[in-house]
């Protein structure tokens, strides 16, 4: 009995460190792991980029008060970020480091992004 027992703790134990690893391990999509383009680069190069998926990363300079939109800069310029279009939002994290992932469009003679997926401090939005 008492080895009964013991085989029931280690499975329980062995059972509790795979759910443990899995709520831990918050991997970040492949979209935010690949290479990141410059801001400059897409407002320099619009049409190159025009309708294109990139990924940038950079701080949050400036968000909608309903976290639907939110301006980034990433140190060579700032772009435009419009999350609504994809049915989701952020919480406000104005000041943070944020990686997004979306597609380069123009609106009204403006460079912008739709943002596809946003990353902030290991929390996945999309």
């Amino acid at each position: 009995m008492r080895w009964n027992e013991l085989i029931r703790l280690l499975v329980l134990l062995s059972l509790a460190t795979i759910v443990i690893q899995a709520i831990q391990a918050k991997d970040v999509p492949p979209e935010l792991k690949g290479e990141f383009v410059e801001i400059q680069n897409i407002l320099q190069n619009e049409p190159a980029y025009d309708s294109k998926m990139v990924a940038i990363e950079g701080k949050i300079v400036n968000e909608c008060g309903s976290g639907c939109w939110f301006i980034i800069d990433d140190g060579t310029a700032s772009i435009y970020v419009d999350i609504l279009p994809n049915n989701f939002v952020i919480p406000q994290k104005r000041g943070s480091n944020a990686k997004v992932y979306g597609e380069v469009t123009t609106k009204n003679g403006d460079t912008m992004m739709i943002g596809k997926m946003v990353e902030i401090g290991g929390e996945i939005y999309s």
